[in-house]
């Protein structure tokens, strides 16, 4: 299951960015997009012995690229790699749980009032699109998102390719969001779950979480897999079939200030 699952993680994630051999790492950089969340390395298999000087050149491509050095992977898929990160400088942004479900143990989630919950296709207009990522940025920033132009929404939208984004509505106001990956070999992942502050807990984060498995079952998929930030974030996971299997980490060379993302 563990190798099956950073498999599908490394696969997607060289439909979406462009991926730069360094073996035994690949590192896969956001053509636009400097956002650390948006640019990392994955181990291609597991590792042992001295990574000191790989991880140094490593380093070296990622700041040629204008990008962070930045790792995520499966903590149980290459469980000697924290310690060569640690050594060789970098550190623990984040350690989230690893869930997965499959049709077998789904729950449909409970209807909540007022809330309508829209999937945006490749060719959404771009008013949804506007509020798609605003709510992303708001929701894993405590800072509020600068005005989203035409030109930022289109240019957003034509990356989308085969990835399924959904936003939640609250009386008609966007508050919340989350997206699904693309199926490859029967497993496709709930990503970039998010819900505005002030409208967390009222099960909207479950909602948007049922929408994305549901349509991920309906398109074939065996298991659909997430990470969540914390065992709170998780129990929102539960509700609709998701079980903790592993750890997800993700290290950062500290040249910024790190962030945790998690919330739902």
């Amino acid at each position: 299951m563990i190798n099956r699952l950073q498999t599908y993680l490394r696969q997607c994630a060289a439909q979406l960015y462009t991926a730069i051999p360094l073996p035994p790492f690949t590192i896969f950089v956001h053509p636009t997009e400097s956002f650390i969340h948006n640019n990392y390395a994955i181990p291609d298999k597991p590792l042992s012995g001295d990574l000191a000087q790989t991880l140094s050149l490593l380093c070296e491509v990622f700041t040629g690229q204008d990008r962070t050095p930045r790792f995520e992977y499966i903590e149980q898929f290459a469980p000697d790699l924290a310690s060569a990160l640690e050594v060789a400088g970098f550190v623990l942004e984040m350690r989230s749980l690893l869930m997965v479900c499959t049709p077998d143990t789904f729950r449909l989630a409970p209807a909540v009032d007022g809330v309508t919950i829209t999937p945006l296709a490749p060719d959404a207009p771009l008013s949804d699109i506007r509020a798609l990522m605003m709510v992303q940025r708001e929701g894993f920033s405590t800072k509020k998102s600068a005005p989203i132009s035409d030109e930022e929404a289109a240019t957003f939208r034509a990356w989308l390719g085969d990835t399924r984004f959904f936003l939640a509505r609250y009386n008609g106001l966007p508050v919340s969001a989350g997206s699904l990956t693309p199926p490859i070999d029967g497993v496709a992942e709930v990503a970039g779950i998010t819900t505005l502050a002030p409208y967390r807990r009222r099960g909207i984060g479950t909602a948007i979480t049922a929408a994305a498995t549901q349509t991920a079952f309906e398109q074939g998929v065996e298991i659909a897999m997430l990470t969540a930030g914390d065992e709170q974030a998780g129990r929102v996971y539960e509700r609709v079939g998701f079980q903790a299997i592993g750890s997800g980490l993700a290290y950062v060379y500290p040249s910024v200030p790190t962030q945790n993302v998690s919330n739902a």
